[in-house]
């Protein structure tokens, strides 16, 4: 009796084994289909050029901050976006590094790029090959996609892209970025150009006389 009890114990228990392993199998696989669904849509982006309109708001939702400004990527790795006065601002990914530029400090502060990425998911949009991929869950709503840093991540940002209902699949509408202290910048994209050439010299940065530098590399 007590051998025909202890087979059944095995049993059961290695039913609620395997439907458990299969559990998380297909949850691994949704998430892994979510992000081929995203990088699917990203692989159609070489180029993108747009002004941009900026909110930015607290965490009880309260607007602190304005922005304008302009835009550049070309992909897999090059970053240019400046916003206007009275908070210039300019941000360069060259490909090796990361430069921001704060002139109203007179300052820049150069990072590693390959480092920065694992702080911020907005420069997973230049490279669909990083590792830092690994660390976001990513949840699909129409042509919305929201990554979710997971524990491993190096950085509690989040991202969520909006995508055009219609056109290219690539024809990014918004960006809403939140910082993971209740900080929400949402970006508007305005007059976007897609996949055509862009003045390559928006991707150099070269730092200006009597500026700061800060090298955080």
């Amino acid at each position: 009796m007590q051998t025909r009890q202890y087979v059944r114990r095995v049993l059961v228990g290695g039913t609620m084994l395997v439907a458990l392993t299969a559990a998380v199998l297909s949850t691994a696989n949704a998430h892994d289909d979510e992000r081929q669904a995203l990088l699917a849509r990203l692989n159609h982006l070489t180029t993108l050029e747009a002004d941009f309109a900026q909110q930015v708001t607290d965490a009880q939702g309260e607007l602190v901050q304005q922005l304008h400004g302009h835009l550049a990527l070309a992909r897999p790795n090059l970053l240019y976006w400046q916003s206007d006065a009275p908070d210039e601002m300019v941000m360069v990914a060259d490909g090796q590094n990361l430069w921001y530029y704060n002139p109203f400090v007179e300052q820049v502060t150069i990072y590693q790029q390959q480092n920065a990425i694992a702080q911020s998911p907005l420069l997973l949009l230049l490279d669909g090959t990083s590792d830092a991929w690994e660390h976001y869950e990513i949840k699909v709503e129409g042509a919305s996609f929201a990554l979710q840093p997971l524990p491993s991540a190096s950085s509690a940002q989040s991202l969520q892209l909006v995508f055009a209902e219609h056109g290219s699949p690539a024809q990014l509408t918004r960006i809403i970025l939140d910082d993971g202290q209740g900080q929400i910048s949402t970006i508007e994209l305005e007059n976007v150009t897609l996949n055509q050439p862009v003045d390559k010299q928006l991707f150099t940065f070269k730092v200006p006389a009597g500026v700061d530098v800060d090298d955080q590399r």
